[in-house]
């Protein structure tokens, strides 16, 4: 029996009564996840108090955990700069690979590892701590956990246009896209100083730590890659660029990346944390393919754009609040910008 138009809108009214309730049971569960995972994030000093170990990048200073002022944005570091939060005796078990100053500032000397004790009073504070290039600078350290905390809290929900990060960067209402926004607002909130393009053409040497404070894609580009530093090989900390290959468009969005696990022939499992994603702040998961890169492409030969992107298989979708589902199937790596060195 072919039900009229009235019984039909009829029946699929009620199919939305029903559904209704079970989509804000798995909003509410979904929710009470984020604040899981928000409660159990831990700066990288708290969890270096929390199991004893420390990585530190070779040349790179940072607090003894114990001490550490913590995560503090840059435009709120005193003239004075960071100072440690209370006294203390320090010691290195082995200065050429360690030393620590008077106040509590490790710095990596050489690759291996030493013990570095700080007595404050009767307590004593240990620390196994690890030194070599390929251990993250504390500042990329803080950067990854200030995304991770940005992800927890926003809870994939639509903002504004004009939202927080907007009003950090423009200081005034301007509704515009704010994916490279995003970046350079987290970078400030983790005590690093995104530089203009100005500032950095006056340095002779860029710092080892690096991001570029421009609100467009294609600025943060010349940044990175002006410098020779828009490569193939993702690490943590750095920035991605994806190009739109139904436009052979190089420069469309702009990520960070937080976790990467090699996968071996040139493959790697990337994660992000990604503002303006859909109004929202988001984190995927795909593969990526190192032997198609695309970092190389310029605007002459951009037609040579290639795929290298794909979805994890379904047995490593291991985090809930995480997307695997590729955004959009005309999306490319076009490179990674290396925010660090």
């Amino acid at each position: 029996m072919k039900l009229s138009l009235f019984h039909r809108i009829a029946v699929l009214l009620m199919a939305l009564v029903l559904l209704v309730p079970a989509l804000s049971v798995a909003d509410e569960q979904t929710d009470a996840l984020f604040d899981l995972a928000l409660a159990d994030l831990r700066t990288p000093d708290q969890l270096s108090d929390e199991t004893g170990f420390f990585g530190l990048h070779t040349g790179d200073s940072a607090f003894v955990p114990c001490v550490s002022p913590g995560v503090i944005p840059f435009d709120e570091i005193p003239e004075g700069g960071l100072q440690p939060t209370q006294s203390g005796v320090f010691t290195s078990s082995d200065e050429s690979v360690v030393i620590v100053s008077a106040d509590g500032v490790m710095t990596g000397v050489s690759a291996g590892e030493a013990e570095v004790t700080c007595l404050i009073g009767e307590d004593e504070y240990t620390y196994n701590v690890t030194v070599g290039d390929d251990q993250l600078p504390q500042a990329i350290k803080n950067y990854i956990y200030v995304l991770q905390r940005e992800f927890y809290t926003v809870k994939r929900a639509r903002l504004p246009r004009y939202n927080k990060y907007a009003k950090w960067y423009y200081k005034k209402k301007k509704e515009v896209g704010w994916c490279a926004v995003f970046t350079a607002a987290c970078a400030n909130s983790a005590g690093i100083q995104p530089l203009e393009l100005r500032d950095l053409d006056k340095l002779e040497t860029p710092p080892d730590v690096m991001f570029v404070r421009q609100g467009e894609v294609g600025h943060q580009y010349d940044g990175f890659s002006e410098r020779g530093r828009f490569v193939d090989v993702p690490k943590p900390g750095y920035l991605v660029i994806y190009a739109d290959m139904s436009k052979s468009y190089r420069t469309t969005h702009i990520a960070s990346v937080i976790d990467v696990k090699e996968l071996g022939s040139g493959l790697y499992a990337v994660t992000t944390v990604e503002g303006n994603m859909s109004n929202s702040v988001k984190s995927y998961s795909y593969i990526y393919d190192s032997t198609k890169a695309n970092n190389h492409i310029t605007n002459k030969n951009r037609n040579e754009l290639q795929y290298n992107m794909s979805e994890l298989p379904e047995s490593e979708h291991t985090d809930p609040l995480i997307q695997y589902q590729l955004h959009t199937d005309h999306w490319a790596v076009f490179g990674f910008c290396q925010t660090w060195q």
